[in-house]
């Protein structure tokens, strides 16, 4: 199984087993500290992972030691709306959890629909929406199918992320809708996400989590908030910018919690 063959070389670059899995979004990759002392591999050599190209995902696994811990870090996520299944959207994490990860860390960019969030700010996921009409345990092969979701983002790592958070990281906490993509949301939409209890906005994540949780790994998810949903006009390339400015905040509170991870 091609799985079990790239988690042996994962597990030989970080001489043993993984203990944290983190999926970097957009713009994320370049905000690795210099405390992260890892090595690249290509998703060219790690062929279970279904991968094309877009800005601000490079397409690369780091694997290495980070406060500590043997960290998979993989920069460079598939999406539905690139045209690959659920199955394939979250082969990322059963490659994570073949290598040992116990735990993962899901970051992502996000418009707002909360009226008080910012751009820049930092918004830790508490629950999730899923409107993608999609569920990887659809997979006649996922095992198991009939998984709880009443605590799908871990209370205990939600917990670690507020200690160690700072004034300066503007933390917020909210619920992440995950849609298909890749238009962005129309002012009806909007106006419908929020009323039905979203406060952020993207195209990713949920069904990572729902993978993580059938595979019984504790689950920490952050949105960097790009823009605000409406107020005008969105463009890839503001989303890209905003979300490459405020990735080092992330990364800065990512490297905090790890101990506790």
């Amino acid at each position: 199984m091609q799985t079990d063959k790239d988690s042996t070389l994962i597990k030989d670059a970080a001489q043993g087993e993984v203990d944290v899995g983190i999926v970097l979004g957009s713009g994320l990759a370049e905000a690795l500290g210099s405390a992260f002392q890892r090595v690249a591999i290509p998703y060219g050599d790690l062929p279970s992972l279904p991968f094309k190209s877009l800005p601000g995902h490079h397409g690369q696994a780091f694997v290495g030691l980070w406060q500590g811990k043997r960290v998979l870090a993989l920069s460079g996520r598939a999406h539905l709306y690139q045209g690959f299944t659920a199955g394939e959207v979250t082969a990322n994490v059963r490659l994570a959890k073949a290598s040992g990860a116990r735990a993962l860390i899901l970051t992502n960019a996000a418009g707002a629909l909360n009226p008080v969030y910012d751009a820049g700010d930092l918004m830790l996921i508490a629950d999730h929406l899923n409107l993608t009409g999609c569920n990887p345990l659809l997979d006649a092969e996922a095992s198991p199918r009939f998984v709880d979701m009443s605590e799908a983002y871990s209370p205990r790592l939600r917990a670690v992320a507020r200690r160690h958070a700072s004034p300066e990281h503007r933390l917020r906490e909210g619920v992440y809708v995950g849609l298909v993509g890749p238009s962005y949301e129309t002012a009806a939409e909007a106006r419908y996400l929020r009323t039905i209890g979203g406060d952020a906005v993207g195209m990713s994540t949920v069904l990572e989590t729902i993978m993580a949780r059938s595979l019984d790994m504790e689950v920490l998810g952050f949105s960097l908030i790009t823009n605000v949903v409406g107020a005008t006009e969105t463009t890839h390339e503001e989303v890209m910018a905003t979300a490459r400015a405020s990735a080092p905040g992330l990364a800065a509170l990512i490297e905090k919690a790890l101990v506790e991870i």
